[in-house]
This record gives structure tokens, sequence and C-alpha cells, in this order.
């Protein structure tokens, strides 16, 4: 219920003179979101509502509440009132519900439909839900699956493709995120060239996880282009706001530092307080790495709050994690550690298993640097006993990672930037402790890479992010019309892959017990997936 000039459904039959008050009404409430005045929308939306709840509403009726439910329903979800946004997605596939019993798709209600349990896909995901959020997903792909090759439809099937392009990255599977992403875009070219900003944003995080950073920035600042010219500037500020991310890790930190504070600006005028949230992470971020710890001490409190509020748990345990670096930067290593176990509990329960292993080097690092700074040889030597327990099994996870990657630029990306800088961290505790046997092992276990043959495609591991600051998945958030809203939805067993298998354990020495397989049992046992196979071959 939107004018042809907004993206969003159109519906099949007209509703009426009888629904006409109210479809104008939806109308001019959806034309102020697309203005960035969502205080103003939510107002119109809800009169439209009212008018909708007679004792003797139709089908037609019910059709036209739902779809002022499920904007609604978005509306509350970017201003973080995540337990509204469900209780009206739940409204508005109860109204389907009725209005397809009473005259099937005559209005087109069963787009509606797939449309209001994607976002609610997008409201799970952002809660940790994730099962809940695929459940969801897969009901919608049904029903466009069924459905006519029309309007409603193709636009409806982009949505998916690109909600489940960043659901990928969520769940640390690049690969296959990047394969999603391009079938999205390829659908938005061909459907309407306005939706290509999102995909372009998506694959912009993608070649951010490999650190190829012009890829990045040409990639957003296609995006940036689109949504400018279409009016967007809600969706424009999110990727300025990954511009700065960009050039953050770049090392162009003066770039960073304005183009994350315009971006936040933009969205707080927009009344995006959790998209703006998202952004203030960003800018305390760029201030601690350039060591303005008062800035990023003051932008960070506000942001974490909003975080627990809204329940969006990704963002929180980021947060979670910088405030844990602040506080070992300052010395307070318990206080920091109880950020990071924090931050590490929530990716555990919602099953970022690479992100467990980077908080776990994030701690190591700040124990190592605390026994740099240590002037007694005992606490010193205890402090780098602490680090290598945290640091070589997040280090070997890391690297393992590298082996559910196909042969490519990707992978060696990966090893280059991510698993080799990991690795040598531990090394050099290694080192330092003078641990001889370890060491030796070490250097063997990284010296085996590869086996020539692949194991099934479900057999293989998700892939992360980056090794300490990963960028985050904000470009998912950009919002669309009620039609298009979606956030990260889905996984698939598609676009398989031809990869290597995992290399063998290496024996070094057949006449002593091996020292570095104790760390591999941790690691497999802390992170919940193989890092070597079980074949054991001598080194010499």
């Amino acid at each position: 219920m939107t004018d042809d000039d907004l993206i969003g459904l159109h519906g099949k039959e007209s509703s009426g003179p009888r629904w006409a008050p109210m479809r104008d009404i939806n109308n001019a409430a959806a034309r102020l979101v697309a203005e960035g005045r969502p205080t103003e929308a939510t107002a119109k939306f809800e009169e439209a509502y009212r008018l909708t709840l007679v004792p003797d509403i139709d089908a037609a009726g019910l059709d036209a509440r739902a779809r002022v439910l499920g904007n609604l329903a978005s509306l509350a979800e970017h201003r973080g009132d995540t337990d509204e946004a469900l209780r009206l997605a739940e409204e508005a596939l109860l109204a389907c519900e009725r209005a397809e019993r009473e005259a099937g798709d005559r209005y087109g209600t069963v787009a509606v439909r797939t449309s209001v349990l994607i976002h609610r896909a997008q409201t799970f995901q952002l809660l940790g839900r994730y099962d809940d959020a695929l459940t969801d997903l897969d009901t919608a792909l049904l029903l466009i699956d069924t459905a006519d090759d029309d309007h409603n439809n193709r636009l409806l099937a982009f949505t998916v493709h690109n909600t489940r392009t960043v659901q990928l990255i969520y769940l640390e599977q690049l690969e296959a995120a990047e394969a999603a992403a391009r079938h999205a875009l390829a659908l938005a070219t061909a459907h309407d060239p306005r939706l290509a900003a999102h995909p372009y944003s998506n694959l912009a995080l993608i070649a951010q996880s490999h650190n190829e950073h012009d890829a990045a920035m040409t990639y957003l600042r296609l995006a940036e282009q689109i949504h400018t010219a279409a009016g967007n500037t809600t969706e424009a500020a999110l990727v300025v706001a990954n511009q700065g991310r960009v050039a953050a890790r770049r090392g162009d930190t003066d770039t960073a530092v304005r183009l994350l504070a315009a971006a936040e600006q933009a969205l707080l005028d927009g009344e995006q307080p959790l998209r703006a949230a998202e952004i203030r992470l960003g800018r305390a971020h760029a201030a601690f790495q350039i060591g303005d710890t008062d800035l990023a001490g003051s932008l960070l409190p506000q942001a974490t709050e909003t975080f627990r509020g809204a329940g969006h748990v990704v963002m929180l345990a980021e947060a979670l994690g910088l405030q844990g670096d602040m506080l070992a930067a300052e010395g307070d290593l318990y206080a920091a550690e109880n950020a990071y176990l924090e931050a590490r509990a929530l990716y555990q329960e919602t099953g970022a298993r690479y992100h467990l292993a980077r908080v776990d080097m994030r701690r190591a690092i700040a124990l190592s640097d605390l026994a740099e700074r240590a002037t007694e040889p005992h606490e010193q030597l205890d402090l780098m006993q602490k680090a290598l327990y945290l640091s070589l099994p997040s280090a070997l996870a890391t690297d393992a990672i590298r082996h559910t990657y196909a042969p490519g630029t990707a992978r060696e990306q990966w090893a280059a930037t991510v698993a080799i800088p990991a690795m040598a961290h531990a090394l050099h505790l290694a080192m330092a402790l003078q641990d001889g046997a370890l060491i030796s092992e070490l250097l063997e276990h990284m010296s085996g890479t590869m086996s020539l043959h692949a194991p099934s495609p479900a057999a293989a591991f998700t892939t992360g992010i980056d090794a300490f600051e990963p960028p985050m998945p904000t470009a998912a958030t950009e919002e669309l019309s009620f039609a298009a809203s979606a956030f990260v939805t889905g996984v698939s067993a598609g676009f398989p892959t031809p990869r290597f298998a995992l290399p063998p354990r290496m024996r070094v020495n057949p006449n002593r017990p091996s020292a570095l397989e104790p760390w591999i049992a941790a690691a497999e046992q802390w992170y919940g997936f193989a890092i070597r196979s079980d074949q054991v071959v001598d080194a010499w």
C-alpha cells in the first residue's frame, strides 16, 4: 500500500471506496518514512490503523490492517522497541490469516504475509534468535516459490536473497554470502535498480572482511550514489558510516572520525536511535584507535545502554569487547575480563564460534600487554602463561578457518591478514616462555596447511570476519519500505564450493608425547569444530 515511486508491495484488487481514506493515510505515512520523518509517520500509521478497528471489518480491511501493522512493526524495531515490533508483527500475521480465510489472495495478502515474516525474522535475528528467524524465512521462501512472477514476488525474492546475504555474514559463511549478494544484485538490476545499493553494501562488507579496503570503498561509493539519487537519506547515512569504518581500518583516522560523526548526526536527525548507536560505537572504536580515550569513554556507555535496551545482541557483544579493550589499556584487568566474558557469553549463545576465538585473542593480548609492563619476573611469567592459555587455542581455531574456504584469493587473504598474525602472537608467547618442544611442533603445524581431497559441504565450518575488529553488518539494517523491509534472515546449503580437507596432525618426535596435541584438543573443545583431521603423519 504505497505509491508507485516508493519501493513497496502493490495490491491486487482495489480495496474499494470504504478503505480509500485509510489507504491514503497509509501512503502518506510511507512517504514520511522515506523522507526520514519516522515519528510523524508512526502517528499517521496509527491513525490509519484506528480506522480498521470496526466490528464489521471485511477482508479488504483486514488486508489493509496487516499492511499498516507491518509498517508499524518496522518502525518499532528501528527505534529499538523490539518487544513492540514482535507484538505488531504477530497481530499483522493474524490479520493476514483472517483476510486469506475470507477472500484468499484477492487483495494480495499472501505477499503481505510473506513480507511480515521476513521482517519478523529481522527482529528475531537482531535478538540472536536465529532458529526462529530461519523458521520465518523458510516459510517466506515457500510462499515466494508458489506465487506468481509479478512485481510483489520479484521484490520479495530480492529481499530474501539480500537479507540472507547478511545472515550468512553473521554466521561467518562469507563465500556463500558473496554468492547470495551477487544473486541479489542481479535481481535488483532486473527489477528496480534503486535496490542495488543494498547488495553493493553487503559486497563491501565481505571485501572488508578480507581486508580488501579499496574494493570495499568502491562498492560503498556506488551504494551511496544510488541511495542519494533515490533520496534515501537514512540508507545513505549508513553507507557513509561504513565508509568511515573502512577509512579507520586503512589508518585514515581523520576521515573516519569525520564520516562517522556525520553519519551519526544524520541518523539522529532522522530519528533512528538504534542505528545511530551502532555508528556511535564505530566512533568509539575509531577514537580508541587514535588514543583519544576520553572521547571513546564518553561515546561507549550510551551506545551500550541502547543495545541493551533493544536486545541487540550482536552490537552489544561488540560494545562489550571494546569496553574490555579500554579497561585493559587502563590496567584494570579484572573489569576488562568481566566485559570480555560477557561478550563471550553472547557469542556463545548465538553460535558465533569464530567470534569466540576473536574475543579470547583480545583477552590474551590484554594479558601479554600487561606482562610487558610487569616489573616482577614471577608476575611476568604468570601473565605470559595465562596469555598463552588463551592465545594458542584461539590462534589454532583462527588458522583452521582457512580450510573452510575454497582455494583462491579469499583463502589466501584470510591466511595472510588474519590467521598468520594470530599464530604469530601465540608463537611469540611460546618463544618468550622458552618452550622449545611447543615451538617446534607449532612451526610444523603451521607448515602443513592442505590436503587434496574435499569433505562434504556439510563438514565445512563457517568463516570468520576479522582478527580483532570486524566490520559490523550495519549495511543489512538499511531501511527499505515495508514490502522490502528485512534484516538478516535465513541460511541455505546452496552455493557449494570445492574445498580442501583438513590437513593431518604432525608428529614431530615419535619418542615423546606431543606438546601441541593437548592445545589442539582444547581448541576443538572450546570452539566446537575440528582443527585437524584424525590422520597423523611424521614431520620427517
